[in-house]
């Protein structure tokens, strides 16, 4: 498989007055085309801030992220994010159709092609008959589907989305999940998810990256074999789950920090 991202020995200080606080260090990782990746780790590891980094909304202090064989010093074209406070990335001024096709007005299309992206990102996430309603009209499962056809009309090549479902409640966290992995295979996207669920982790992934505590870098990456048609119910109860599950748990508790879910 081609790799599309390269992540190349980053690390990241933070220096305050005469306090200097070292959030990652040697982070080293590859991701291929068309991949699904699961990025957990205990509070505190630098998910958030490696995936920033990624994203090019956050300097490294030393390493390289190479996106499509780039170097990344912005954020590039072709890449999106679903952020976990995704009510705050919506504006409560502008209709569903209007939040979605925001991000497209950037790019240089015609407006029956902006019309057309949008509705199919819609209608991706089930939200064909609601463009005209605002985000304040929503639920919180619904707004962050907004979010989501956002970033995916946009077509982008590599989606990033940090703890998007922490916010909702067990059913709309479980129907978004499988919402999620439709559109992987819809879209042909590659995706890096950051989550403190670990459970949530395995389900959706094809591979489970495990941050350490502290500065210890990439403790473990594990591929997850599970059959690639997952539903709630069957995948989780099966027995090949329980035994990924625990190997990734056995690589967190590895360090006493850890405050996974």
């Amino acid at each position: 498989m081609t790799s599309l991202l390269e992540i190349a020995g980053i690390g990241k200080t933070y220096r305050a007055r005469e306090r200097t606080v070292e959030v990652l260090t040697a982070i080293d990782l590859t991701v291929s085309e068309g991949e699904f990746v699961a990025l957990v780790g205990p509070s505190g590891c630098g998910k958030t801030t490696l995936l920033k980094i990624v994203a090019g909304l956050l300097p490294a202090t030393v390493g390289q992220v190479r996106f499509g064989g780039r170097p990344v010093t912005e954020p590039p074209p072709g890449l999106g994010v679903v952020f976990q406070e995704y009510g705050r990335s919506l504006y409560a001024w502008k209709t569903v159709r209007q939040n979605v096709e925001l991000q497209l007005r950037h790019l240089d299309l015609s407006r029956a092609r902006r019309r057309e992206l949008v509705a199919d990102a819609l209608d991706a996430v089930g939200l064909g008959a609601a463009g005209d309603a605002y985000p304040w009209q929503l639920s919180g499962g619904m707004q962050q589907r907004v979010a989501i056809a956002r970033a995916v009309a946009y077509r982008p090549r590599l989606l990033l989305m940090d703890e998007p479902f922490s916010a909702v409640d067990a059913q709309t966290r479980a129907d978004l999940e499988d919402l999620v992995a439709t559109l992987w295979k819809r879209y042909g996207m590659t995706i890096v998810f950051v989550t403190h669920d670990i459970d949530e982790a395995v389900y959706l992934s094809q591979r489970v990256v495990v941050l350490g505590a502290g500065v210890s870098g990439v403790q473990a990456d594990i591929p997850v074999d599970l059959d690639a048609d997952r539903e709630q119910i069957g995948t989780r109860s099966s027995a090949r789950f329980g035994e990924l599950r625990t190997r990734v748990w056995t690589q967190v508790r590895r360090t006493p920090e850890s405050e996974m879910v």
